[in-house]
């Protein structure tokens, strides 16, 4: 899956096991990086009803990031999604930049240790929330990531309908801010610019939060096996989170 119209201003990310990873950027009139989906497969927002567009400006309508609804006022996203210009979420809507219902942004709230960045909504959204994790998943442990990126690498268009791929927990290591990651590796997509800050779901809790991806090579390779991605771990900023927000994990 593709998150479109990535900005490539985003610093160096830590070493992947595979090849050389890029900070995920956010779409044009987004913040420095975030990533999106190739390959994969296009699905409904019921499939993971708390995703969120990260939008650029005051109407929803320039979405650089994703993000996941954790209760009624509150999204959590990647810290290298912030910008003064993140002004509002999109949300319960397959379809990008259209459909669902648009909040107002009225806070933003950066972890200091790691790539998580909290939306206070202006207004609440009783909508489908995911649960936190809180505890790392085990090696192996299958996975789910969601998101609206890129479906090539560099392609700069955001994938108009929702989409999912199977990823594999391949242990720990660090997010773009060098806080604790779980690092997963690719099995049938890859995540790209435009999924940065989506979710990382185990078992149908929330266990990270997109941070950096291997650069895949152009045109997409037949298995994206080789490649890996960080996602800033919820268990390990799960205190600061429910300090902030007030939602707890399990």
């Amino acid at each position: 899956m593709k998150l479109a119209r990535i900005l490539a201003t985003a610093a160096a990310a830590a070493a992947l096991m595979g090849p050389l990873p890029a900070h995920a950027a956010p779409a044009a009139g987004g913040d420095s990086a975030s990533p999106d989906i190739a390959g994969g497969a296009t699905t409904t927002i019921s499939a993971a009803p708390y995703a969120a567009q990260i939008s650029f400006d005051a109407t929803g309508t320039n979405v650089g990031c994703t993000g996941s609804q954790i209760s009624a006022n509150w999204v959590i996203t990647a810290k290298h999604c912030d910008s003064p210009s993140l002004q509002s979420v999109r949300l319960g809507t397959t379809y990008l930049e259209t459909g669902g219902t648009v909040k107002t942004v009225a806070g933003r709230y950066a972890s200091s240790t790691g790539d998580v960045l909290l939306l206070k909504l202006s207004t609440p959204h009783y909508g489908s929330y995911v649960g936190l994790s809180g505890s790392v998943p085990a090696t192996g442990a299958a996975a789910k990531v969601y998101g609206w990126g890129d479906q090539t690498e560099g392609a700069g268009t955001m994938s108009y309908t929702f989409k999912t791929a199977n990823v594999t927990v391949a242990g720990q290591g660090s997010d773009t801010y060098g806080g604790v990651s779980v690092r997963t590796q690719s099995q049938s997509g890859h995540t790209l610019g435009g999924d940065s800050g989506g979710p990382l779901v185990v078992n149908g809790k929330l266990v990270g939060v997109l941070s950096t991806s291997s650069i895949l090579p152009t045109p997409n390779p037949s298995t994206f096996t080789r490649y890996y991605n960080d996602h800033a771990s919820v268990a390990r900023n799960l205190s600061w989170i429910t300090s902030v927000s007030g939602v707890a994990g399990s």
